[in-house]
C-alpha cells in the first residue's frame, strides 16, 4: 500500500488553509485538520474554522469531534487521524494533512517516544483540581521547578500540556523533556512530504491584526457569551484558548473591549511567533514563501510540481 502522505504547516494566518484546498483539488484527496482548536463543536470564529465555501466540496475530517467540556488528548488525535488516513491509502489518496498543531502534527509523522509513557486518571484529576483552586501560574511554577528544559518549550496557557508533563514525573521519575528527546525519529509508518509555508513577520502581523478584526465583526463576542450562558466554564482547556480567554475577560468586565482586542491581537502574534520556532526546528521540512500574495497561484503551482517530483521520487531542490 502507498504510504505518501502531505503535511502542510505553518503559522496562524499564513494561507495554510487556501493552499490546503487548492492541493486537494489537483490530487483528487481529501483534508485532515490538525488544530488542537478546531476539534471543538461550537467554538468557530475564535477559531478560524474552514466554512463550508471556503472547503470548495473537498471533504474535511478532523473537525467538531467533541464538546468544548471534553477531553480529547494527543493519542485521541492519533488514533483517530491515522484511521481516516489509512482508508485514504488504501483508496488510492494522499492524504493531506494541515495545521499548526505542532504535537498534534508530529504525534503522526514522528515516533514520539513521550506517548508511550503511562498514564493515571487520579493523578490528572488531581492536577486539574490544583489548577482549577489555584489557578495556571501555580500549576505552571510546580512544572518549572521539576522540569524547567519542557516548562521552556510548553506555554503556561497549555494547561493539558502541563499536566501531562507534570503526570509523566510523578509516574515515571523521569522529566517529559527527557522522554521527548527523540521528538523527531521519522515515522515507520508513512512516507511525509512536508510543506512549510512562510511569509514576512510584518507582513503575517498584519494578516493576523485583520484575521482579530474579522472575527469580531463575525460575532466572536457573542460566541463567547453563548458558550458561557451554556454553561462551559472559563476555566476549561477550550475556553483558555487564544480568542476565547480574552473576551471571557471582556465579557467579565475585568478589561475594557479595546484592551481586550489589543491584547488578543498580542497573543495571537506571540503564538505564531511560537509556532515559527517549533516548525523550523524540524529539518525536514521543505519551506515555501507567501510573502507575494498577488501570485499566489505562481506559489501554489512550485509546491504541486514539488509534491509531484517527490512523488514520483525524486526531489527537485529548484522548485
Amino acid at each position: 500500500m502507498n504510504n505518501k502522505i502531505i503535511v502542510i504547516v505553518g503559522p496562524t494566518a499564513v494561507g495554510k488553509t487556501y493552499v490546503s484546498v487548492e492541493l486537494a483539488k489537483k490530487l483528487n484527496t481529501e483534508i485532515i485538520s490538525a488544530d488542537s482548536m478546531q476539534i471543538y463543536r461550537g467554538m468557530d470564529v475564535g477559531t478560524a474554522k474552514i466554512t463550508e465555501e471556503e472547503k470548495q466540496g473537498i471533504k474535511h475530517h478532523m473537525i467538531d469531534l467533541v464538546n468544548p467540556d471534553e477531553d480529547y488528548s494527543v493519542s485521541d488525535f492519533k488514533r483517530d487521524a491515522e484511521e481516516i488516513i489509512d482508508r485514504l491509502l488504501i483508496e488510492g489518496k494522499i492524504p493531506i494533512v494541515v495545521g499548526g498543531s505542532g504535537l498534534y502534527i508530529n504525534s503522526l509523522i514522528y515516533d514520539l517516544d513521550f506517548g508511550k509513557a503511562k498514564s493515571d486518571e487520579k493523578i490528572r484529576k488531581y492536577y486539574y483540581s490544583y489548577y482549577k483552586e489555584h489557578g495556571e501560574d501555580a500549576l505552571y511554577e510546580k512544572l518549572l521547578k521539576i522540569d524547567p528544559e519542557s516548562a521552556k518549550k510548553i506555554h503556561k496557557n497549555n494547561v493539558k500540556r502541563v499536566i501531562r508533563a507534570l503526570e509523566v514525573f510523578h509516574l515515571t521519575g523521569k522529566k517529559f523533556s527527557q522522554l521527548s528527546t527523540n521528538i523527531r525519529k521519522g515515522s515507520s509508518k508513512y512516507n511525509c512530504i512536508i510543506i512549510g509555508l512562510s511569509m514576512e513577520r510584518e507582513l503575517l502581523y498584519e494578516r493576523i491584526n485583520e484575521r482579530v478584526d474579522e472575527m469580531l465583526s463575525q460575532g466572536l463576542v457573542e460566541e463567547v457569551s453563548n458558550l458561557l450562558e451554556k454553561g462551559y466554564s472559563k476555566n476549561l482547556v477550550s475556553m483558555r484558548g487564544i480568542g476565547y480567554k480574552e473576551i471571557v475577560e471582556y465579557l467579565e468586565g475585568t478589561m475594557d473591549f479595546e484592551e481586550a482586542v489589543n491584547i488578543l491581537k498580542r497573543n495571537t502574534r506571540r503564538f505564531a511567533k511560537r509556532q515559527y520556532t517549533w516548525f523550523l526546528k524540524d529539518k525536514n521540512i521543505k519551506w515555501f514563501s507567501m510573502d507575494n500574495l498577488d501570485e499566489i497561484d505562481k506559489t501554489l503551482n512550485r509546491i504541486y510540481k514539488y509534491i509531484c517530483s517527490t512523488i514520483q521520487g525524486g526531489r527537485d531542490e529548484h522548485y
